[in-house]
């Protein structure tokens, strides 16, 4: 086999090896272990907001006990490290920890929460019940959270280091739920929010899908009199090439006039 030979031939796939949430798993070539987690073992708890940029925190998992950014973790770095996703809670820590951010309001639309929750896990499993607000406050700084206003996680956060989760005061009674009209509730569906299982359009699946992208005009103000997709629909693996003429109605909308012309 000569030189050139060798340089030429495809490299052996990777695989990485590590325990999630108590299995041990081995996944193939991923940009980073938060594709991994949701492409291939189909763990959807960890939100996509931001990969790979690392900026929001919706993909936060423990990795060997510490809060990190999935997006931001390359798969060689997972290495024989032990991963726990939202999935991975015990039922005992999910309960508590939806409760508590349930009661707390501490969940609004939910999609940066699953990471939140992990973030909180790691400060709690380290800290305990001398974790301050102070500590929780600098430790959210890496998790953008638009609806909260963050107050009401840093309640949460205060609820589940005294031992309370919104059901069971910190002396173990229980708490009772009031309900009816005028009083307060907790929000709905806020089990679901806080642990990453409700759905959102990425963490959807079903046979046969396929996935589009948008290909915006190079020139915002330009009137567009002709497409020829005939070179896209030629690319391998493309089924369909769609424009505004594929779509029946009016594409045209607007407050007072309908001048705003959409696809």
């Amino acid at each position: 086999m000569t030189d050139l030979q060798e340089r030429t031939e495809p490299a052996a796939p990777t695989v990485t090896e590590f325990v999630c949430n108590g299995s041990t798993v081995r996944v193939g070539d991923h940009p980073h272990l938060l594709a991994a987690l949701r492409e291939e073992l189909g763990l959807i708890a960890a939100k996509d907001g931001c990969s790979p940029s690392g900026q929001c925190g919706c993909c936060t998992v423990l990795l060997n006990g510490k809060a990190r950014v999935a997006c931001q973790i390359p798969l060689e770095k997972a290495q024989g490290a032990e991963i726990v996703t939202p999935e991975g809670l015990s039922d005992e820590e999910r309960h508590r920890y939806a409760a508590a951010f349930g009661a707390a309001g501490a969940v609004q639309c939910g999609f940066c929460t699953p990471g939140i929750v992990m973030r909180v896990k790691a400060l709690i499993d380290n800290k305990g019940a001398g974790l301050t607000r102070d500590q929780a406050s600098r430790h959210l700084g890496a998790h953008l959270c638009r609806c909260t206003g963050y107050l009401k996680i840093l309640d949460a956060g205060d609820m589940l280091a005294t031992g309370a989760d919104g059901l069971t005061g910190t002396d173990g009674t229980a708490v009772e739920v009031v309900r009816g009209v005028g009083s307060r509730a907790a929000r709905y569906e806020s089990t679901e929010l806080a642990m990453g299982d409700k759905l959102y359009i990425d963490d959807m699946t079903a046979p046969g899908m396929l996935h589009g992208a948008v290909h915006l005009a190079e020139h915002a103000r330009a009137d567009v009199l002709s497409i020829d997709t005939s070179r896209a629909a030629a690319v391998p693996g493309v089924a369909a090439v769609f424009t505004g003429a594929d779509v029946p109605g009016d594409l045209r909308i607007g407050l007072i006039h309908k001048d705003w012309p959409v696809f």
